[in-house]
C-alpha cells in the first residue's frame, strides 16, 4: 500500500476490486473531468482463492479478462495502473506511541508490534501503510496505520505483473476518497470537515482539518442503517469532547450500499446538513453522476487518479 502518491507517475488507468469481480475505468483528467472508459466484469468461477484471514487471494485468470479489455480500450497504452480494493479487506485505525523510532524501518517495526497487541485475533502477515496525524491528549505521537494480509496484497500485484500491469497505487476506498478529495473537499468546507464512506461489509467516519487526518473511525460493519447513526454519533461525540473540535463546517457523503435509494446522510446525527458527494463538486461531465450510481466503487477509483494531478 502506498500513500501518499507520487504525483509525477500517477496513470489514467484504475483497477476497482469487489468481492465478485473487478471495474476498470480511465480517468480524463482535462475539464470536465470524468471517466473516458469504465467496464466491469465478473472473476471467472473458482479463481480466486481464500488467504488465512479470508480475503481473497488473486490469480493471472481473476483478472486476465479486465486487464485485456482495458489494454484494447486504451490502444495498448496500459502497464501502470493503481489499484482500490474493499475497505473491509483492510483495518485502518489510528495508534498512539509514546516515542517512534528514527528510519522508518525501524517505525514500521513498531507499528507491527504494537498491531499484534491491538489485533491479537489476526494471524497472518500484515503489510502496513501509516501516517502521521495530530496528536491525541496524552500521547506524543499518532498515527493513521492502515494494514491488510499481506498475501493478499501480493497476489493482488503479482496477478498485474503477470498480465504486464505495474501496479503503482494499492490502496484501501476509504483511504484514497480522503487523500484523492482531500484539497477541495478542504477548500469547499473552509474549516474541519466529515467524509462518511458506507459500502459493503465497512463504514468509516473521517474528520479532517487543514489536509490531515484528524479522526478516522473505520469498523466492520452490515448494512444496517441505525447502526451507522450510532458511529456518527459515537465519533463526533469524541471529536468534540476528546479533541476538541471547533465544530464541523461540512459533512460529505459517499454511499455505495444505497443503491438506486437515497443515500445515507444520517441528517438527524449531525451538526450540519450531509452532502453526498457528486460531480458538481470537481467540475465533472455530465455522466458522471450517473456512473457513480451504476458503480458506486467507482468513487475511490477516480479519486486515486484525481488525487495524482
Amino acid at each position: 500500500m502506498k500513500i501518499p502518491f507520487l504525483k509525477p507517475v500517477v496513470p489514467p488507468h484504475v483497477f476497482c476490486l469487489l468481492a465478485d469481480g473487478v471495474t476498470y475505468a480511465r480517468v480524463r483528467r482535462t475539464e470536465p473531468v470524468g471517466f473516458a472508459e469504465t467496464r466491469s466484469f465478473a472473476y471467472p468461477a473458482s479463481s480466486l482463492g481464500s488467504g488465512v484471514s479470508g480475503t481473497p487471494l488473486f490469480t493471472r485468470e481473476a483478472l486476465s479478462e479486465a486487464v485485456t479489455a482495458a489494454r484494447r480500450l486504451s490502444d495498448g497504452r496500459l502497464s501502470r495502473a493503481s489499484v482500490v480494493f474493499p475497505d473491509a479487506w483492510a483495518r485502518i485505525l489510528p495508534i498512539d506511541f509514546d516515542s517512534l523510532p528514527e528510519g522508518e524501518a525501524a517505525a514500521r517495526e513498531m507499528v507491527l508490534w504494537k498491531l499484534k497487541k491491538l489485533l491479537p485475533g489476526v494471524s497472518s502477515e500484515l503489510s502496513v501503510s501509516f501516517r502521521a496525524m495530530p496528536a491525541a491528549a496524552g500521547a506524543t505521537h499518532r498515527l493513521l496505520v492502515a494494514a491488510a494480509p499481506s498475501e493478499s496484497l501480493t497476489s493482488i500485484e503479482r496477478s498485474f505483473e503477470s498480465l504486464g500491469v505495474r501496479v503503482g497505487l494499492l490502496t484501501p476506498a476509504s483511504l484514497v476518497l480522503f487523500e484523492g478529495l482531500s484539497d477541495v473537499l478542504g477548500s469547499r468546507a473552509g474549516g474541519d470537515y466529515a467524509l462518511i464512506h458506507r459500502a459493503p461489509g465497512s463504514f468509516a467516519f473521517v474528520i479532517a482539518r487543514n489536509g490531515m487526518p484528524l479522526f478516522f473511525r473505520q469498523r466492520p460493519s452490515g448494512d444496517d442503517g441505525p447502526e451507522h447513526e450510532q458511529e456518527v454519533r459515537l465519533s463526533l461525540s469524541y471529536y468534540q469532547e476528546k479533541l476538541q473540535g471547533a465544530g464541523l463546517t461540512a459533512v460529505f457523503v459517499h454511499d455505495a450500499l444505497s443503491g438506486s435509494g437515497d443515500p445515507f446522510l444520517a441528517n438527524g446525527s449531525l451538526p450540519v446538513p450531509g452532502t453526498a458527494l457528486s460531480g458538481h463538486l470537481f467540475g465533472a461531465d455530465a455522466s458522471f453522476d450517473q456512473r457513480i450510481g451504476d458503480r458506486p466503487e467507482l468513487l475511490p477509483g477516480f479519486a486515486a487518479v484525481y488525487g495524482g494531478q
